[in-house]
């Protein structure tokens, strides 16, 4: 399990290095496309102006801010699999009952069969909402699942 965050961390680290070096590019661009910004045929202002300062924004800031969502949405979804790795006992479904409503009574008569007594259940539970909440900020699992795309 370590090896795997290891990994992941030194892969998401150079996605990093690499938004940010996109960044650094967009004052880069700006100055590039103010050097073509003239008045030499008539259309020469709009298009350097226009089009050639967007498409610069577009390989540099877009494409950063891209990579940025894409890089949250890897960490985020790494954090999802490992805390349903954890907690494999419970199907999707449950896990959105126990995260999102109210647990139904219907439901916690079922989990308690799988457990040797109601107290194992509940403090189960309880570190299964408590980790979530601290590793996706109090967020829904239907949302966080909604976010994910998933």
């Amino acid at each position: 399990m370590k090896d795997r965050q290891k990994i992941l961390n030194e892969f998401l680290e150079k996605i990093y290095r690499i938004e940010r070096k996109l960044d650094e590019l967009d004052h880069f661009a700006y100055e590039i496309s103010q050097l073509y910004n003239r008045d030499i045929f008539p259309e020469q202002g709009k298009l350097s102006a226009d089009k050639f300062e967007n498409l610069m924004i577009a390989a540099t800031h877009e494409t950063a801010s891209q990579i940025g969502f894409f890089r949250n949405d890897i960490e985020n979804l790494a954090k999802f699999i490992e805390f349903r790795e954890k907690y494999c006992e419970f199907s999707d479904n449950e896990l959105s009952e126990i995260l999102d409503e109210k647990l139904p009574m219907e439901l916690k008569r079922d989990l308690s069969k799988r457990f040797d007594n109601v107290k194992n259940m509940i403090v189960r539970i309880d570190k299964l909402r408590q980790e979530w909440n601290e590793t996706f900020k109090n967020m829904e699992y239907s949302k966080i699942k909604k976010k994910l795309r998933i």
